[in-house]
């Protein structure tokens, strides 16, 4: 039960950690943080231009996390929905796809593999 709820939370460190980089501006930390990224210019171009889009001075706070749903004792892939703003910003919606690698026995590794634009306030991300 704890490694599942480690990495529960390994889940949702990365998906702030990503949103964090790009908050700030750091459009080489979100392409770093997204696995694949760096090797294909058409995503290191988006995740660039939407960095410029979306940086914001101020500390970033995270208004609501919902994170990949249901319980897994292996991997899996899915889908959560991150809240953020800034004092200077309404908030910001966006989905950040992860894959959880391992099992509860030998532990698990988290992936960030998308961070999508973002989307309409009371929206959810498709997949989820």
């Amino acid at each position: 039960m704890a490694r599942q709820l480690g990495a529960s939370s390994a889940e949702r460190n990365a998906a702030i950690a990503v949103v964090k980089a790009q908050e700030r501006g750091d459009a080489a930390g979100v392409v770093r943080r997204i696995r694949g990224c760096r090797a294909s210019s058409a995503c290191a171009a988006r995740i660039q231009a939407q960095v410029q889009r979306l940086r914001s001075p101020g500390r970033m706070s995270v208004v609501r996390y919902d994170g990949l749903h249901g319980l897994s004792l292996s991997g899996r892939t899915g889908v959560a929905r991150i809240v953020w703003k800034t004092p200077s910003t309404l908030p910001t919606v966006q989905c950040v796809r992860m894959r959880r690698a391992g099992d509860v026995l030998r532990g698990y590794h988290i992936h960030v593999l998308g961070l999508s634009a973002p989307i309409a306030r009371e929206s959810d991300c498709p997949g989820r």
